[in-house]
């Protein structure tokens, strides 16, 4: 039986869910996945975006190779200013503190990102529609390269959440595969939304967990997980009226 709704969610009539969540989907046990329906179900009424300026900050130092070292201390600046201003609420001032240890696990990870041209993704971004689900896959940035005369395009997706403490083998086996779904989930949309005169190539769409310092790309085997993806968003669809 679905629970009550509190008075800070509304419901969702039409299935619909992010890429993360959706990549989160894929390696969570049955009651999890139950879990993470629901909780797209019952989407908040209000919505106050985690990381947002640090996540703002990354996007313009990796497009700006040039001016990255300057864009990176403003951000921090910003967010230091932020973090100790007491008329500033405290969700928002400890928000501040997480996105400085997210510009710092940026900094030791920065040479797997080097090398490549990165181009502002579109502000708006169509939905990604699988088996009647709307997949929100919003790239951060896009990711251009000329091979053998061939024009390719990509995309990348920042994961910025924190890492667990001491996290077993086992989690981070999980967590590698989420990567790899959502990397995929970013090459399905940039093949279907993004590529125009390009053509998609999956090792230049990326999952990029910043906090674990880790790239993941879209594997080899994408086809076979785009339909694992397809098949899970079927199931999706039919359980959406029933949590």
């Amino acid at each position: 039986m679905a629970k009550p709704l509190q008075d800070h969610t509304r419901i969702r009539t039409e299935p619909r869910i992010s890429a993360n969540d959706l990549a989160r989907y894929m390696v969570a046990t049955d009651t999890g996945k139950i879990g993470i329906i629901r909780r797209a179900k019952e989407a908040p009424a209000a919505v106050v975006l985690r990381y947002k300026d640090a996540r703002s900050g990354l996007r313009e130092a990796l497009r700006d190779a040039v001016n990255e070292k300057r864009i990176l201390a403003a951000t921090r600046d910003k967010l230091e200013q932020k973090a100790r201003d007491g008329s500033v609420r405290p969700f928002l001032r400890d928000d501040a503190e997480k996105s400085i240890e997210v510009l710092d696990a940026f900094a030791g990870m920065r040479n797997q990102l080097a090398g490549f041209d990165y181009v502002a993704a579109p502000k708006q971004q169509p939905e990604l529609t699988l088996a009647g689900v709307a997949v929100s896959v919003y790239c951060d940035l896009l990711i251009h390269r000329t091979h053998k005369e061939e024009e390719q395009i990509g995309g990348l997706l920042f994961r910025l959440t924190k890492a667990e403490d001491d996290e077993s083998d086992r989690a981070a086996e999980k967590r590698r595969d989420m990567g790899a779904y959502a990397a995929t989930l970013v090459h399905m949309h940039v093949a279907t939304n993004l590529s125009g005169n390009r053509k998609p190539h999956h090792t230049l769409c990326w999952s990029v967990d910043v906090q674990h310092q880790e790239l993941h790309q879209a594997p080899r085997t994408y086809v076979s997980r785009a339909q694992n993806l397809e098949n899970a968003c079927r199931f999706i669809a039919a359980m959406w009226n029933r949590v």
